[in-house]
């Protein structure tokens, strides 16, 4: 009898922790330690994560050594612990993940008001003994803040203290009821498993929901952009001066919102600071049975030739590519649908058909590999040179499309279009200009003119661009090749030298410390470098009172790379300390070459100390 009663009061005891456990002080069902997204609605707008909060603040007070004289890490923690009234924020988990949401569940729209904040707890009776935290009411509700300024609201959520402001207090309510519900679905279950591990696994991760953003925001941004539609036509009725085709931009600007927010899944962005290095990667997902689900499952075919060896050191941005041609079809559509809309009534629907039809003709000519860097040239104009390399499967079919683009150019709807900008475009071919070791280099000069030659535009334009650009282009072993330079013979002799040889026997040396920053690089479908010095560089060669070229002291660059498959889209970007350090050294010199002279003062006025300049930099 007495083992019975033993063993009955085990099971009672067992079953009443299960329930306390399941409910949690305040009945609500209790989420797993550790995952702050279990806790929130799967109709979240946005939801922002920060795991393991303590290693991460410390990673980034890494990264902003020598960036920034202050960190995140005690400014975050002193934050906290003003909030609950004391120097340390008693009963919190700091090296646990904190989250935040909107909306909060409740009312009869989505409102982005309405956000919260999720905590977690080490000790939730420690947590209410923080001078600036209440007792919870018969809600279990505490309020938060000073006496006679509470401003905020909490509740238990199992593990997690969900914070919002008072004037949120029903939302507490309504969360409690939801994670008491037994059809609840948190955000943790409504993500795909690879987004699930990128939420859980990096040190910071932003998701939106974009379909419950085109619900929030989407009426209202169709609405100014029609009103400003309006406005446009008012003034054009009156005989208002107008800049191009404003009217037109708004159009194609309306229809790419309208795409992207009905076919546009979510979009994520995860951070992974470190001492050298900030990586970020973003996720765009596709509704599924859409055009852009089905152009972004469109992966790559059979391994493409490897064009990486063709990048150049020093320049502003290096790309290379291995993409579906399949893909390059569709990307290639959608952007003549934004042309043709900016076009509007001055394209006929068989000048519309041609365009097409020559895009489509150029796509399906070329293998789907590609790979140009753009070079700084300060010294010449246009002040960049560019050189490409692209593979190459319909040679017969490609040099038609460069026969017949000049008079597209010359003539109808898009000629007109850009008269109306007030620019007039020149695009001429010349086929067998010269022949370097047998292989045949055809030129082609462009220039975008302004239509009124004596116009402060057009001084400018020639200032920067000359009479035009100079480009020379060749085939070799199934390779298309072409260089863009002041004097691009030189450019396009090395290019072929390179593809007779079999491609660069190696990878420059700035490509190679970039691919050694995102690890997985090498398997991307996408691979590229960015210099913001250089891009800086040709900017002010390029404004009006341009500076003299100089020599940019920068050694590192920010690398990107992308992976397209099973709908999405992710690109990964990392930027190295040193890259933010040199911009930083840029900048506070050219801060202090614009800075005023110091005006000396006589010793009479001064005579104990010179003048002051700390007064006088601040201002920059």
């Amino acid at each position: 009898m007495t083992r019975w009663k033993r063993f009955r009061r085990t099971v009672v005891l067992w079953t009443v922790f299960t329930v306390c456990v399941g409910a949690g002080v305040t009945g609500a069902a209790q989420p797993p330690a550790g995952n702050p997204i279990q806790v929130v609605p799967a109709d979240a707008l946005f939801c922002l994560r920060i795991n393991k909060l303590t290693t991460t603040l410390g990673q980034m007070d890494q990264f902003l050594t020598g960036v920034s004289p202050v960190g995140v890490s005690m400014p975050v923690r002193a934050q906290l612990g003003q909030l609950l009234g004391g120097p340390e924020p008693n009963g919190v988990n700091m090296a646990g993940d904190f989250a935040v949401f909107g909306p909060l569940p409740g009312g009869e729209a989505p409102n982005p008001k309405r956000i919260g904040l999720l905590i977690p707890l080490s000790d939730y009776q420690k947590f209410l003994t923080n001078p600036n935290v209440t007792k919870p009411d018969p809600q279990g509700i505490s309020r938060i803040g000073a006496e006679g300024k509470q401003t905020i609201v909490a509740q238990r959520m199992g593990n997690y203290m969900l914070l919002t402001g008072m004037e949120n207090q029903g939302a507490l309510v309504e969360m409690k009821k939801w994670m008491a519900g037994s059809g609840a679905t948190s955000l943790a279950q409504r993500l795909a498993p690879d987004e699930l591990k990128r939420a859980d696994e990096a040190p910071v991760w932003v998701y939106a929901n974009i379909q419950i953003v085109a619900k929030t925001y989407g009426p209202k941004l169709q609405e100014k952009l029609k009103e400003a539609q309006k406005n446009f036509q008012e003034m054009q009725a009156k005989g208002q001066p107008m800049m191009g085709q404003s009217g037109a931009f708004l159009d194609m600007y309306a229809n790419m919102l309208n795409s992207l927010m009905q076919e546009t899944q979510s979009v994520s962005l995860t951070l992974h600071p470190s001492a050298t290095v900030m990586r970020a990667a973003f996720v765009t997902a596709a509704m599924p049975n859409t055009e852009m689900a089905k152009t972004l499952s469109l992966e790559s075919p059979s391994p493409q030739p490897n064009l990486m060896g063709y990048l150049q050191n020093g320049a502003v941005a290096n790309f290379v590519a291995n993409l579906n041609p399949a893909f390059l079809r569709a990307v290639t559509l959608r952007y003549l649908d934004m042309i043709t809309t900016l076009m509007g009534q001055t394209a006929s629907k068989e000048e519309v058909a041609k365009l097409k039809q020559l895009a489509m003709d150029s796509v399906d000519a070329l293998g789907g590999a590609l790979a140009f860097s753009y070079l700084p040239a300060p010294k010449s104009k246009p002040p960049f040179e560019v050189t490409y390399v692209a593979t190459l499967k319909d040679k017969q079919k490609f040099y038609r499309v460069l026969e017949e683009a000049p008079k597209l150019m010359a003539e109808g709807a898009i000629a007109d279009f850009y008269a109306k900008m007030g620019v007039k475009l020149q695009f001429n071919v010349k086929r067998g200009v010269e022949t370097y070791k047998g292989v045949p280099i055809d030129a082609i000069t462009f220039a975008m003119q302004p239509v009124d030659a004596n116009s402060p535009q057009a001084q400018m334009m020639k200032a920067m661009y000359g009479e035009g650009m100079n480009l020379r282009l060749a085939v070799v072993n199934n390779l298309l090749v072409y260089a863009l330079a002041q004097e691009p013979e030189k450019a396009i002799h090395t290019l072929i030298d390179q593809a007779a040889a079999g491609g660069p026997s190696q990878v420059p040396t700035e490509v190679q410390a970039a691919l050694a920053l995102l690890p997985d690089a090498k398997k991307s479908q996408l691979f590229g470098t960015y210099n913001v010095l250089r891009l800086l560089q040709i900017a002010m060669t390029m404004m009006p009172m341009a500076a003299p070229p100089a020599e940019v002291p920068t050694q590192s660059n920010v690398a990107f790379a992308g992976q397209i498959g099973d709908g999405r889209l992710r690109i990964e970007t990392a930027v190295p300390k040193q890259h933010v350090l040199e911009v930083m050294a840029v900048v506070m010199k050219m801060q202090q070459q614009k800075a005023p002279p110091q005006q000396q003062e006589t010793p009479q006025a001064q005579p104990q100390e010179q003048p002051q300049v700390k007064p006088e930099r601040r201002q920059f």
